[in-house]
């Protein structure tokens, strides 16, 4: 994703919050990579069910956060705890592996559902978004902490311009036609909009076949039925972007593909799109992912939240507009957004 230069003058002296959840019915251990600025306390830790670990960032801070699950690391948290790791390959998590360690220095190993954010801008402007480029192992939410800001340009943005919510998992999806998103800092006046067009199982069918990390085992007669959505996928299914597992130009957008205009969605793009409609799912996506909202802000980040993703860009794509360019949502936008 290209971002904006940041706007380093003046800004590292401020601090704003950056909050991990986990919703999670398991421990996940959270990780956290800095690009630039002030970085957190802690590049990594354990969230049991419930739990969250408040931290400060700079207000120059660029960075990932992610989720990794079925961790195992050794008491000093420097290793795995069994020798060799997972399979032998030196990992301690079965996703979002950084290295072997608690404490993350770089990107948990592919795939990963990214929480991606540039705090300050040369334009002084937030760019955020929930990336699937990378793959998806996790549901996560985003949630913009602007009542905690002193900026009243931010206290006025109601939050169903502010916080996408993908859900990529069955188990966690709750039924077409139900509202609730309880997770995301909503209120009843200024509902998120849900997107309400998958079912369950088209959820839990949603990444390809080869782009699964578990792909279902052979039948017993070693014949696989057609279509595949005749086998019983695993409730926790982690799947693989195609870039991700084969490095194409054409998937990567690197390359001869390194234009808007040539690199396309592809399968799994399309996939991913259909069920967190708010989220990456390529390299060119910006348009239909990213949210920019004024400097000063801080985030909480939610794992596992239930519910249906979010559907925010498409539906509030003029008041989003008008956010990005004048900084603020006018009274007549308000209006149109609120629910009586």
């Amino acid at each position: 994703m290209k971002r904006p230069p940041l706007a380093y003058v003046s800004r590292r002296a401020e601090t704003v919050p950056l909050v991990v959840r986990s919703l999670c019915s398991e421990t996940i251990y959270p990780g956290i990579v800095t690009q630039a600025g002030t970085p957190p306390s802690s590049g990594g830790f354990e969230l049991q069910t419930g739990q969250q670990m408040n931290l400060t960032v700079g207000a120059d801070w660029q960075g990932r956060v992610w989720g990794r699950t079925n961790c195992s690391f050794n008491s000093q948290g420097t290793g795995p705890a069994n020798a060799g790791g997972n399979n032998g390959g030196g990992s301690a998590c079965g996703t979002g592996d950084c290295g072997g360690i608690v404490g993350c220095k770089a990107t948990g190993e592919t795939p990963v559902t990214l929480a991606e954010f540039t705090l300050a801008t040369s334009s002084g402007q937030t760019f955020y978004d929930i990336s699937l480029v990378d793959g998806y192992n996790l549901p996560l939410a985003i949630v913009s902490l602007y009542p905690e800001s002193d900026n009243s340009s931010l206290t006025k943005i109601p939050p169903n311009l502010t916080n996408p919510i993908c859900i990529g998992t069955a188990a966690l999806l709750t039924a077409q036609g139900d509202t609730s998103d309880s997770n995301s800092g909503t209120n009843s006046s200024f509902p998120i909009p849900l997107d309400e067009s998958v079912s369950v199982s088209d959820v839990a069918s949603w990444c390809p076949w080869d782009l699964q990390v578990n792909i279902p085992t052979v039948p017993f007669d070693g014949v696989y039925s057609y279509p595949d959505t005749n086998i019983q996928r695993p409730g926790f299914d982690p799947c693989f972007s195609a870039c991700a597992k084969y490095s194409q130009a054409a998937d990567c957008c690197t390359g001869s593909y390194d234009s808007p205009n040539v690199c396309k969605p592809s399968s799994y793009s399309t996939a991913a799109k259909s069920v967190c409609p708010d989220a990456y799912s390529y390299a060119f996506d910006d348009q239909t992912s990213t949210f920019i909202i004024p400097s000063g802000g801080g985030f909480e980040v939610t794992f596992c939240p239930t519910g249906r993703s979010s559907n925010i860009l498409k539906v509030y794509k003029q008041q989003l507009a008008e956010l990005s360019e004048t900084g603020s949502v006018s009274e007549s936008s308000l209006e149109a957004m609120q629910v009586a």
